[in-house]
């Protein structure tokens, strides 16, 4: 007979990641399958081939992009493994990443350029928190040249390179040799891309803003904007009843929390200041709200604290639902 109390430990169990896999591979294949996906125009590189462009539409755009949250989830849990953020072995965050996708069934259903950029700064925040405290110009370098050159598919990655100095101070890695690496990380993809040949500088082209209220009617922007909005309420939400907690973290482990902190921030902000862009903010505000959730769950883990997490599951699968049938 199942007890109340196996409810939590479910929750954080593998089998929940397990299950929610699962049921993300069905929602998305359902949508898909039902024609709700709609093609997204994110032509916005500075040169080379926009990310929606690398595959036509279809099961395989589909199959990669799926497979790409999935990989976000892994990824995430690999960094609290090895750096133990969250100072718990919980799984609850992994899942409920994508528990927090599954209203957004444009940008789950197909590879674009959002999937990409969250992917890409989970992984450049892991290689952020290997430099904690350490003279690490070579780390530094390669951050700020994935950065760099990402901006040649999606231009929105070139808002990062600020935030991810102010990780330098986080990481207490911040000084002249870092500010030089963090620089020619800067510029070698240009350098690099120019001096071959690849790109020409006439073919240096400007971001072109094509708003997402130009390709979606009021209703499926109004479906867009609501889990937006609640997925950023969520974050800052969580992150502030977390702060109460981990301010009596050690100095490294507040760091690593406080540079996921500044991310998350960022990524808000940029959501509301680069309107037109707004859907490739999505996936990576979600991982930071996935991961203040989790954070929060087992902070102030109770017998009943289940119920927060099932209220969300409902409210998110309403908002799918809500969106596959309108």
């Amino acid at each position: 007979m199942i007890k109340e109390s196996d409810i939590p430990r479910f929750l954080h169990s593998r089998y929940a990641l397990i299950l929610f896999a699962v049921i993300a591979l069905i929602t998305t294949y359902l949508a898909s399958s039902w024609g709700k996906v709609i093609p997204i125009l994110d032509n916005k590189g500075l040169g080379l081939t926009p990310i929606n462009q690398w595959l036509e539409s279809g099961a395989m755009s589909h199959a990669i992009n799926v497979m790409l949250n999935f990989a976000m989830c892994i990824v995430l849990i690999y960094i609290n493994k090895t750096f133990n953020i969250l100072r718990n072995p919980t799984l609850i965050f992994a899942w409920l990443f994508l528990v927090l996708q599954m209203p957004f069934i444009d940008l789950t259903g197909q590879l674009y350029g959002g999937t990409v950029m969250a992917m890409v700064m989970l992984v450049c925040a892991f290689i952020m928190f290997t430099t904690y405290n350490a003279n690490s110009p070579y780390e530094i370098f390669m951050v700020f040249a994935i950065i760099s050159f990402s901006a040649f598919f999606q231009y929105a990655f070139l808002f990062y390179i600020p935030v991810f100095l102010v990780g330098c101070v986080q990481m207490r890695t911040f000084n002249i040799r870092t500010i030089l690496a963090a620089l020619m990380g800067v510029i070698t993809p240009a350098w690099i891309i120019y001096g071959f040949g690849i790109l020409k500088f006439q073919d240096f082209s400007m971001p072109q803003f094509v708003g997402i209220y130009e390709q979606q009617s009021s209703l499926e922007l109004i479906q867009m904007l609501i889990p937006i909005g609640l997925s950023a309420i969520i974050c800052i939400g969580a992150w502030l009843a977390n702060m109460v907690k981990i301010i009596s973290y050690n100095a490294q482990n507040r760091a690593f929390n406080g540079l996921f902190a500044i991310i998350s921030f960022a990524t808000i902000l940029l959501l509301m200041a680069d309107f037109t862009n707004l859907i490739v903010y999505v996936p990576l505000l979600n991982c930071c709200a996935a991961l203040q959730l989790g954070h929060l769950f087992t902070i102030y883990e109770s017998r009943r604290s289940y119920v927060g997490v099932i209220a969300i599951v409902v409210v998110y699968t309403a908002l799918y639902i809500w969106g596959v049938c309108l």
